[in-house]
């Protein structure tokens, strides 16, 4: 019952392909795949180049016999760390059911999985997690994090800034390539910035419904008429429901906040992932007030599978060298390591020296996503060595600038 399948994804919904989705869906306790959702999702698979594993269980009775207990899909992308893009291996539909919990078969596929990565040369594995607690144990350590924000655009919406540029509304189909465009513009530039999944280009359907639902679009150009921001959202009963904001500067973000703030028989637009954490939008408004923050949680988790490679292609601020010591159950970081940086450019090499700072992978890949201090994380008993040691390899291990990972998969 344990043996790892890896499915080949068809070119038509097979009979396998059915029991998959039946499976997944089940494992997240969600209504079955409609006909139609099925024929998005093998759209969506086919562009990704998905891998599809499933465990199965042929004793099981009421003709679930060829269904999969345990599913885990997983595709290659890239990761913007800093000096340039790390191949990736991004993780998602990783369930087992109920019935046949806590007998492995999550560790089996997920270490399948990662060997298969680290084997094809992949840097790093991501995956956006349900539950916080599975992922440590294999290396994950969470990399970026989003917000639910609320804004009051009724009478008190007045932003500090003055309008630039111009707006045009338009059917999201018809700006799927401005859409693309501006993200690989985005991923090009943005400190830990992860690639998106054709789900991101592929709008109009409500995966837990299983339905069409319309969904509009509006996009920013500049005072050259070039675009430079789109929003995807939906008119809710209540309230505008941004899905998806984008653009290329963060000014062209808040132009089309104001844009939905115009809208009327509306008075809250509710931004589901406000993926930067320094996004200016409550300091343009000239009542900060009327920004909430309905929910903090985290997206993107990292596990890091080439430590050399991984600090090589991360930027850095400051220069100097520490020997870190990295326990990881998985041996593929595991022991002490110099990392030295100069001129901004690091590298990560064995040392059999006495290490400076100890951790564990997962909170190493935290450190090196920028995205927590050294000593915030030695203060929550997660990094272990000398309070001065810890105090200046904070220093030299910050980022500037905070990663900003706009996808979830």
């Amino acid at each position: 019952m344990t043996e790892v399948t890896t499915l080949d994804v068809p070119d038509h919904v097979t009979d396998d392909l059915r029991a998959y989705a039946a499976a997944m869906r089940a494992g997240f306790h969600e209504s079955p795949m409609s006909e139609e959702g099925l024929a998005i999702w093998l759209a969506h698979l086919q562009a990704d180049g998905t891998r599809l594993r499933v465990i199965r269980d042929h004793s099981r009775p009421f003709g679930k016999a060829d269904e999969p207990v345990a599913t885990f899909a997983s595709w290659g992308g890239t990761l913007n760390a800093g000096r340039g893009m790390v191949d990736a291996n991004f993780i998602t539909d990783v369930t087992v059911q109920a019935t046949h919990r806590r007998r492995g078969l999550m560790n089996k596929l997920m270490l399948h999985d990662l060997r298969e990565a680290h084997e094809r040369g992949d840097v790093v594995a991501l995956l956006t997690a349900t539950d916080a607690q599975i992922y440590g144990r294999f290396g994950f350590g969470v990399t970026a994090t989003a917000r639910r924000l609320e804004i009051d655009s009724g009478p008190k919406f007045a932003l500090r800034t003055e309008p630039y540029g111009s707006t045009a509304f338009a059917a999201p189909d018809d700006v799927v390539d401005v859409r693309r465009h501006l993200f690989e513009c985005f991923h090009r530039e943005q400190f830990w910035s992860v690639g998106r999944a054709q789900h991101y280009w592929s709008t109009g359907f409500d995966w837990h419904e299983q339905r069409a639902t319309p969904h509009r679009a509006a996009v920013h150009l500049d005072d050259d008429g070039e675009p430079d921001a789109a929003v995807v959202f939906a008119i809710e009963s209540d309230h505008i429901l941004v899905r998806d904001l984008l653009g290329t500067t963060r000014a062209a973000e808040v132009e089309l906040i104001r844009l939905l703030a115009h809208a009327e028989g509306h008075e809250k637009i509710v931004w589901r992932h406000c993926f930067d954490p320094r996004h200016p939008i409550t300091w343009a408004l000239k009542d900060p007030r009327i920004v909430t923050t309905a929910k903090t949680f985290d997206t993107v988790w990292t596990r890091i599978l080439d430590l050399p490679r991984a600090v090589a292609a991360r930027s850095f601020d400051r220069d100097g060298e520490v020997a870190v010591n990295i326990d990881d159950p998985l041996g593929y970081a595991a022991g002490t390591w110099r990392l030295s940086i100069r001129d901004g450019v690091a590298s990560a090499e064995p040392t059999s020296g006495e290490p400076e700072l100890g951790m564990d992978i997962a909170t190493f890949s935290t450190v090196l996503s920028g995205l927590e201090h050294v000593d915030t994380l030695a203060s929550a008993g997660l990094v272990h060595g000398d309070p001065s040691v810890v105090g200046s390899a904070s220093r030299l291990l910050t980022s500037w600038e905070p990663p900003v990972a706009a996808s979830i998969f």
